[in-house]
């Protein structure tokens, strides 16, 4: 009988209060849930995500892959096992655990959080990235974007299946979050979000809320502060929560921005956890998800938020968050991710 295990993601330290630990950790007790087995039973604490760091966990991880690969060989092609696609750090080993998987014919599935070598334009790590998701069972993808992204630019081979999750889970109590003092909230690495040196004017004057680490004086609007992922979703204070990255207020730009094209930023299950309706840009795919389930507005550039919000009125602006409370019932207790990674094992 076929057994389902998942490899531990590792939890990274120094690195403050962001989605590289919640989304992994939210995952690894959904496949628990699900019944599925860890390869190990101990998470392994690196220092930090950076690839410059490696020398400070080498004596860690070294031992680790031994013993994930002593795991593997002792299974059969009869088993899955999960595993994140990549890992919350860069390391050299990553291509050989996945390598004896596939040369044990066991059905490897990965979760995919990020391609790098796509959204840093690294055409060396798309090559290893192509080769290692050709060798999965199959593959759990952000979106239909990123889905064509595999196929057409990583040509990975059409016979590895994949299935999309659209958008996070994120595993918290049901909090009644009514904190709407301010227009809108955001929360994230910030130092990534250099937009923020340029938001319109009326959004800072009707209160613009900024949660997490990397903080820039230049920034408009007000800084909160940064909170654990479940002290969060409980203080968010905005009637809307913005997803938006890149250099630029009038469009998504630069790499991190043109990524949200294919990719689903974990923020969209912060802001729907904390009953937020959302606000998001109309050339990400979540943006068809908000027009279906009413949950909030897509445009092009933050400079048309204020002409977009004007004309909600009260009940409208309701019925969003009786919209937002019926996504967000699946969203905190992890059964949209269940559905999706039940969908990859067939």
């Amino acid at each position: 009988m076929s057994k389902v295990y998942y490899i531990p993601d590792f939890h990274v330290e120094d690195v403050g209060f962001n989605a590289l630990n919640k989304s992994r950790e939210d995952l690894h007790k959904i496949y628990q849930q699900l019944g599925f087995q860890p390869l190990f039973d101990s998470v392994l604490v690196v220092k930090d995500e950076k690839l410059r760091y490696f020398k400070k966990n080498s004596s860690l991880l070294s031992p680790f892959v031994d013993e994930v690969i002593e795991k593997i060989n002792s299974l059969n092609g009869d088993n899955y096992i999960f595993m994140d696609f990549p890992f919350s750090i860069k390391f050299p080993w990553f291509s050989k655990i996945i390598t004896y998987a596939a040369r044990a014919k066991i059905k490897l599935i990965f979760f995919i959080h990020d391609l790098d070598g796509i959204r840093f334009q690294n055409p060396l790590l798309n090559m290893t990235d192509s080769m290692l998701l050709d060798m999965a069972y199959s593959l759990i993808s952000a979106t239909p974007n990123m889905n064509k992204v595999i196929l057409d630019s990583l040509k990975v081979s059409k016979k590895v299946k994949i299935v999309n999750y659209n958008y996070w889970d994120y595993l918290t109590d049901n909090v009644n979050n009514e904190n709407r003092q301010a227009l809108i909230c955001f929360a994230g690495n910030l130092a990534k979000s250099s937009f923020l040196n340029e938001i319109p004017l009326p959004l800072i004057n009707a209160g613009f809320n900024m949660y997490g680490k990397g903080y820039d004086k230049s920034y408009g609007g007000q800084y909160i502060g940064e909170y654990d992922p479940e002290t969060l979703v409980k203080v968010l204070d905005g009637k809307y929560g913005l997803v938006w990255d890149g250099k630029s207020s009038k469009t998504c730009t630069g790499n991190f921005g043109k990524y949200l094209r294919i990719n689903c930023s974990h923020k969209f299950a912060l802001y729907i956890a904390s009953s937020k309706p959302v606000l998001v840009w109309d050339e990400s795919p979540v943006s068809k998800i908000v027009k279906e389930k009413n949950i909030g507005f897509s445009f092009s550039s933050l400079y048309e938020i204020p002409y977009i919000l004007q004309n909600v009125n009260e009940k409208q602006y309701e019925e969003m968050l009786r919209n937002v409370k019926t996504l967000k019932n699946e969203i905190i207790d992890g059964s949209h991710l269940k559905r999706v990674i039940l969908e990859a094992m067939k």
